[in-house]
């Protein structure tokens, strides 16, 4: 399990109070919701919002890095560092391994889930490992350091950039289209923000509420689920994976004006978001009888 401290502010952040991740991801679930949705885009800041999907491979852009974007001095460094690490061999086996327990899944189940409710999961599933794991470096960067021969810093060497993967043909966005949610539906978008202690209610969430019928139908297979001490394991063991896969890979070390509260959004994302779509999708995908597009240890 991740020790509560492993990830205190003993490098770059100088303040005096010393503080803990889940300390930050309380900030940051305050914070979140309080930042505009799309910022307005620097030009430094727009050039990384373009790479993003090519590089990730997806046809849309993390709320992550939109919610970074409010913070250029950060957002452009840290990306235009990483991103060569992103198509490394180090990267994808790391990321590959943050998978979610076979045991956790449930048996498949009739659904009226449309073809594409099926190939947004997968999409949306497939890339949370990838997401969790820079989260981790990034926040092991901005508030841990690294060693030297690990500091994207500026100074030391940048690893080649083997450039964009593309986004992948079989990817898929769907975007939530604002109707407003019906008495039932807006009940568990409640029960699922707050089992997960999330600031709001997700944009995965949202997309599949948008087909009558289907988001009350998985949450009711997914709510015990979700609140077991097996999910709450699984949630730990993926975490302290992801920290110690963090540990070995190079992570950008950025000097920015606003550490306190990059800190807060990678932390919110990284302890809470992040872990629990991994997991929802996951289950969501078992219930579609999908096993075999789940990242499993």
């Amino acid at each position: 399990m991740q020790s509560s401290k492993s990830f205190s502010s003993v490098g770059p952040r100088t303040e005096a109070i010393v503080t803990t991740e889940p300390d930050d991801a309380a900030r940051g679930a305050v914070l979140l919701p309080s930042l505009p949705g799309k910022p307005e885009l620097t030009p430094e800041t727009a050039q990384v919002i373009e790479e993003i999907p090519g590089y990730l491979g997806v046809p849309f852009v993390s709320p992550i890095f939109q919610a970074l974007a409010n913070y250029p001095d950060y957002l452009a460094p840290a990306w235009n560092r990483f991103k060569p690490v992103i198509g490394s061999p180090e990267f994808k086996q790391a990321a590959a391994g943050l998978g979610v327990p076979a045991g956790l899944l449930p048996a498949p189940e009739e659904s009226s889930a449309a073809g594409d409710i099926r190939r947004y999961t997968i999409t949306f599933h497939r890339l949370l490992p990838e997401i969790l794991l820079l989260a981790s470096c990034w926040y092991r960067g901005l508030t841990v350091g690294a060693p030297a021969a690990l500091a994207l810093d500026g100074t030391s060497p940048a690893p080649a950039d083997p450039g964009p993967r593309g986004v992948a043909p079989e990817a898929v966005n769907i975007v939530p289209d604002g109707t407003p949610p019906d008495e039932e539906l807006a009940r568990v978008y409640e029960e699922i923000r707050a089992v997960h202690g999330h600031p709001r209610v997700l944009s995965y969430y949202r997309a599949i509420g948008g087909r009558p019928g289907l988001m009350p139908q998985v949450w009711q297979r997914l709510e015990p689920i979700a609140r077991s001490a097996e999910y709450a394991a699984a949630r730990e063991q993926v975490l302290a994976d992801a920290a110690a896969a963090a540990a070995r890979l190079p992570v950008p070390v950025i000097d920015t004006a606003h550490a306190d509260e990059v800190a807060a959004v990678l932390a919110v994302f990284r302890l809470r978001l992040i872990p629990s779509l991994l997991l929802d999708t996951a289950v969501v995908l078992a219930l579609l009888g999908e096993n075999a597009a789940i990242v499993t240890t």
